[in-house]
């Protein structure tokens, strides 16, 4: 472009990238941007470009002379300079006369400069009150229209010392351009602004009345330039760490002569400046490397070319970069920069090492291992996968993983993906459908993949623990049955340490000795025997130390309450896999029931024989018997003196009550069995016996429940009858008798107390056997046949007694049940 035989200078910086705080084009007068040192113009608007000028030498008249002015199509112009810097001026041509509307114009103006440029803008008056603000500034401090008309330095967060400052100097005349302050924003941060104040306010006469503030956002470059400090000084660092030589070589000739060296990594190489400058190479490089470099120098004087290139020397690798020096298009030197990269070198060497163990980790793992990209699409799977889900694995790269999980894990899955994409290592256990309907339960550990502290993926290991969690799930069956069998075991079992204290027992162990497990477990299991047996019991446990066991050993041990019990215990070590000792087991078995079977089988035996003893007796002596007592009836009608006659006559009667009772002991009878009032058997039996209880002074105490039974009421009759006529027996001096009938858990409970002499603990074990009684005359028959006839009804006699307390005796019948 010329005007008036100036010439713009095309290409500048400043027309590439504007470094002035005023924009031309939002001038709506013909304005320019000048270099008033090199005088040329920087900038123009549209209006000034759509000028044609005639004045020669139009810019030094400007430069000269403040109020030149000139007339063009019919108008007068005058030039008004305004500076900007010290090498920059605004240039603008303010029309002249009644031409062109002042105010118009000087509205535009504002208009034009406030809302158009992209820049902040705000105007204030003489008094630093806002009067326009583009909604740039607004933005920028967060501000709106309502502070138009208040002071500006007065809002919030424009409170800054420096800023206020530079306002006050603009308000009294003073130009300020490119002046950095920074605002604190709050929680927003800080910015950094470059700030200029100038006239805003143009009038035909170029005159200015108010004070334009342009505002330049330059906190990211502040940044930018910071972050490059930064990474120079970091250079700086790396520089001074690396060590280097650099060589200024020429050419004489045909030899290359060394003219300049220098760099520290001279030493390591045991060379000094001194030893190689001025020397050919061939007086400083043996012949081997010599025959590497020669060829390259030639290369490079000749073609002009750069080189760079990987060597060692002298066990010193290096990256060399030859650059060749030109005069009017010929090569006359050549730079070498040598540096040391053996450093370099070795971490390479180490990371593709590492690189090499990694991918063999990769390639040579049981698990399943896998890449995902930050959108989680698979990149990459290892042999393993393809191997153990080869139904699945070619449709695998390039799919995003979800797809291959089954349905119930996929939102666990995408959660967990999702925390490895904020940078933390999860994992968990998830379900994947391996093809052809099966699934594979798979524990998963996802680790994020950072470059430059940014996650760019995610590796997956993945370790199939189906196989696993079925034989976790068969082992808790397992340890449950173990479990059930352990607490539900019909024997006692105790788990002892080594030195035989308890760690466990079960239900059977606490019913049978009567503690708690709470109460003994982590004592010694010695509470159970008396003093003189704890040495055996020493010595069990030494050899079951010493790997034997000890097998069905009968002994008597002692509950909570001193009571004893007869028992079986065996004793088995607990090894573990390397065969040391770390438990023992104890298992123990009650013999009480089996004592008491045996004790019964004893009578059933003597039962038996006495049966057949009885059929042959009673067969053998009745028709003897029938015959005596016939003759002693007519002997007794003759004889003067009865007395002996008497006395054989009443061991005869009992010799035939002796033989009634074998054949109820031995012959089975018919029994009746009738719905029968057992409260009614009950009352009748004890009024029948209440005659006897007053000839004795015998007190007698009854109460009765209603109940109905199933029986014989003549076998039941004589029952309840032979048991209150023994505790009759048992009161001769008087007493109380006590009957009570009540109900309890489904049967009949009969109880006859007395409060007789009592029965020692050594004859109780007897009462029962046949031709064994308590009484003078008894022959311990009648006793075998009330339990025999209570049997029958399916119910129980028992007896306790207390010596100098008394006797009760109970019988449990079975209650009717109600159709």
């Amino acid at each position: 472009m010329v005007i008036n035989n100036v010439t713009k200078k095309e290409g500048t910086m400043a027309e590439m990238h504007p470094y002035h705080a005023l924009n031309v084009d939002s001038i709506p007068v013909p304005a320019a941007i000048i270099d008033v040192k090199q005088h040329f113009f920087i900038e123009e608007n549209e209006e000034w470009r759509g000028i044609t000028l005639k004045e020669d030498n139009l810019l030094l008249k400007i430069m000269e002379d403040e109020d030149y002015s000139i007339r063009l199509n019919q108008q007068s112009y005058k030039f008004k300079r305004k500076p900007i810097d010290d090498s920059k001026a605004l240039v603008m041509m303010i029309p002249q006369g009644s031409g062109v509307p002042h105010d118009h114009s000087h509205s535009a103006i504002y208009e034009s400069l406030i809302h158009n440029t992209p820049t902040c803008v705000c105007i204030i008056n003489k008094d630093g009150n806002v009067m326009e603000m583009n909604h740039s500034f607004q933005e920028l401090f967060q501000i709106s229209d309502d502070i138009l008309g208040e002071s500006l330095c007065r809002q919030s967060p424009l409170q800054n010392q420096p800023f206020m400052t530079i306002v006050k100097n603009g308000l009294k005349g003073l130009n300020t351009t490119g002046e950095e302050v920074t605002f604190d924003m709050g929680k927003q941060g800080k910015i950094t602004c470059n700030i200029t104040i100038s006239p805003a306010n143009y009038k035909t006469d170029g005159t200015v009345d108010s004070v334009g503030i342009i505002l330049h956002d330059i906190t990211e470059k502040k940044n930018y330039e910071n972050e490059l400090m930064s990474l120079k000084v970091e250079l700086e660092n790396t520089l001074r760490l690396q060590k280097t030589i650099t060589y200024k070589i020429k050419k004489k000739d045909q030899d290359f002569i060394i003219e300049m060296a220098a760099g520290e990594l001279l030493n390591k190489l045991n060379l000094t400046p001194s030893k190689v400058i001025g020397k050919t190479i061939q007086e400083v490089f043996d012949f081997h490397h010599l025959g590497k470099i020669q060829p390259k120098l030639k290369r490079i004087w000749e073609t002009g070319e750069e080189l760079t290139y990987e060597d060692e020397y002298k066990k010193l690798e290096y990256l060399a970069s030859i650059v060749p020096v030109f005069q009017k298009g010929v090569v006359v030197e050549i730079i070498v920069s040598i540096s040391d990269i053996s450093l370099i070198k070795d971490i390479q060497r180490k990371l593709m090492e590492s690189e090499q163990k990694y991918k063999s980790i990769v390639k040579y793992s049981p698990d399943n291992i896998y890449m995902v990209d930050t959108n989680g699409i698979i990149q990459e799977v290892n042999p393993a996968v393809k191997t153990q889900w080869d139904h699945i694995s070619p449709h695998m790269i390039g799919s995003h993983f979800s797809k291959f999980i089954a349905k119930g894990s996929k939102e666990t899955a995408i959660k967990q993906f999702e925390v490895a994409l904020r940078g933390e290592a999860s994992r968990f256990v998830t379900t994947f459908e391996n093809g052809e309907g099966g699934k594979s339960h798979v524990a998963v550990t996802n680790i994020p993949i950072r470059v430059k502290n940014k996650v760019i993926g995610i590796y997956g290991f993945g370790q199939d623990i189906t196989e696993k969690l079925k034989m976790e799930e068969e082992l808790k069956e397992a340890k449950e049955l173990l479990e059930a069998y352990f607490e539900h075991a019909g024997d006692g079992i105790a788990l002892l340490d080594p030195e035989g204290n308890v760690l466990k027992v079960n239900q059977q162990f606490e019913s049978m000795f009567g503690w708690t497990k709470d109460e003994i477990t982590g004592s010694k299991i010695t509470f159970l025997h008396q003093e003189d047996q704890v040495g055996q019991f020493k010595q069990n446990l030494e050899t079951v130390k010493d790997g034997k066991r000890i097998k069905d050993y009968e002994t008597v041990r002692y509950r909570k309450d001193g009571s004893p019990v007869e028992i079986a215990f065996n004793m088995n070590p607990i090894l573990n896999d390397n065969g040391s000792l770390i438990g023992i087991s104890a298992i123990i078995r009650d013999l009480s029931e089996k004592r008491r079977n045996e004790d019964l089988l004893k009578k059933s035996e003597q039962l038996a024989m006495i049966g057949q003893l009885a059929a042959g007796v009673a067969h053998e002596i009745r028709n003897p018997l029938t015959t005596l007592k016939g003759f002693l009836q007519l002997m007794k009608e003759n004889a003067e003196d009865d007395f002996y006659l008497g006395v054989i006559q009443g061991e005869l009667d009992r010799i035939e009550i002796i033989t009634n009772e074998f054949l109820a002991l031995a012959k089975p009878r018919a029994v009746k069995f009738s719905l029968t009032s057992l409260t009614s058997l009950l009352t009748s039996s004890v009024e029948f016996i209440k005659m006897e209880c007053l000839k004795q002074g015998v007190d007698v105490r009854f109460s009765v429940e209603e109940a109905e039974i199933y029986c014989d009421s003549h076998q039941m009759k004589q029952v309840i009858l032979n048991v209150m006529k023994n505790a009759l027996e048992a009161m001769p001096s008087g007493g109380l008798l006590s009957v009570h009938l009540e109900k309890e858990d489904g049967y009949g409970k009969i109880s006859i107390q007395d409060n007789g002499s009592g029965i020692p603990p050594e004859r109780m074990k007897h009462l029962g056997e046949p031709f064994y009684s308590t009484k003078e005359k008894g022959t311990g028959l009648g006793l075998m046949i009330c339990q025999k006839i209570i049997k029958e009804h399916h119910g129980s006699l028992s007896i306790q007694s207390n010596v100098s307390e008394g006797t009760t005796v109970t019988i449990l019948l079975p209650i009717a049940k109600e159709k």
